[in-house]
């Protein structure tokens, strides 16, 4: 099931990691144990402050992965940089490589839903079936807007082992 959440908030906001930290909670819906789970990681992480983005002109976008057996697979990018982490290796390590297939971050960097409504439908057979946060967030003169989805990960095994 794929579920479209856009901030309903549309008022510009001035950037301050916390602050883009909570719209994203607030944005994302997930008030469960996997969304406050998620929440204390970006918080802890706070990856964008590792990430080189420029606050005055950006789209940034981030995949969150929260797995079944307590590993979290984060990437975070824009057209100019990828930066992720993992601590499937027990500590959180970061890397300069995506942690999620090229065809997924392609759909996430295009935001388009259509066709990532259709991959969840199409390619989510994978078991334990894990639910993925994308977060697009654009940078404007050093405000900000958030847009979120979550859905189901998706692999096809003919396209995503040759692109990965």
């Amino acid at each position: 099931m794929l579920l479209f959440i856009t901030c309903g908030c549309n008022t510009k906001k001035h950037v301050s990691n916390l602050k883009i930290y909570e719209d994203i909670y607030t944005c994302q819906g997930s008030q469960d144990i996997l969304g406050k789970s998620l929440n204390f990681y970006r918080t802890q992480l706070d990856y964008l402050n590792n990430f080189k983005h420029v606050p005055e002109k950006d789209t940034v976008y981030i995949l969150e992965m929260y797995g079944v057996q307590g590993n979290m697979l984060v990437t975070i990018w824009n057209k100019h940089n990828t930066f992720s982490y993992t601590n499937e290796k027990g500590d959180f390590e970061s890397k300069n490589q995506p942690l999620f297939t090229e065809y997924m971050m392609k759909l996430v960097s295009e935001w388009n839903i259509y066709e990532i409504k259709k991959e969840e439908e199409m390619n989510s057979n994978i078991l334990p079936s894990e639910l993925i946060y994308a977060t697009k967030i654009v940078f404007t003169k050093g405000k900000y807007h958030i847009d979120c989805i979550h859905f189901k990960d998706f692999f096809n095994l003919k396209r995503d082992q040759e692109n990965n």
